[in-house]
């Protein structure tokens, strides 16, 4: 939290909670690439049966076959490991800010984007969880503000208490504006100034009954 805590807050302006990427964002990808090892591992163990059955052209024994799914094992397995070093380092470089005046989101390595957004500007909070994030307790919260969307928490932890934070410093600073807002001012009516009984030189007499 160096840039949040050190560089972006304002005079008067308290961070009021911190949340974090889950850890399930660093090996997400590895764990979607699980099918593919199984496919390999199936074909290794089988690979006499499936060379002999004729399924792969221009393969014609089984240790062919073994070569050809050593190569392929060892470039998806380089390939996961360089995405998990890509995510450790995302990881590491994310980070997310609620303080008493507005959100803030920093993320990026050679690019950074930050993105801030006034408690008071906030129309909609959305919370979204697929079947793995219930499952470990992770999510994506939206905002909506005026005149367009803010980036979304994406794969925080704890997303419900994220969003409860946000409705709570909503509701504090409105009943902050209520007590402490000007009274309105009451306007009083003008005095009716009488006109005098001469006019542009003429004199006007006043008949009473």
């Amino acid at each position: 939290m160096k840039f949040i805590r050190k560089k972006n807050l304002q005079e008067n302006e308290e961070l009021m909670y911190v949340p974090g990427l889950h850890w399930f964002f660093t090996v997400k990808y590895m764990f979607l690439s699980l099918p593919i090892f199984v496919i390999l591992l199936i074909l290794w163990n089988y690979a006499e049966e499936y060379a002999a059955s004729g399924w792969f052209d221009g393969i014609s024994n089984a240790e062919e076959l073994k070569f050809v799914i050593r190569y392929v094992f060892l470039a998806a397995l380089l390939a996961v490991l360089l995405v998990f070093i890509c995510r450790i380092i995302q990881y590491l470089c994310v980070e997310y800010g609620v303080t008493n005046k507005r959100l803030i989101i920093k993320r990026g390595v050679l690019r950074v984007v930050i993105a801030e957004l006034p408690i008071d500007r906030i129309e909609s909070i959305h919370c979204i969880q697929g079947l793995v994030g219930m499952m470990l307790n992770y999510g994506t919260i939206r905002i909506g503000g005026v005149g367009g969307n803010m980036p979304a928490f994406r794969m925080v932890g704890h997303p419900y208490a994220l969003r409860r934070k946000i409705a709570d410093i909503i509701e504090r600073n409105k009943a902050i504006t209520v007590v402490h807002g000007q009274l309105p001012m009451i306007k009083t009516r003008e005095p009716i100034k009488e006109e005098p009984i001469y006019r542009y030189g003429t004199f006007v007499r006043v008949i009473n009954d």
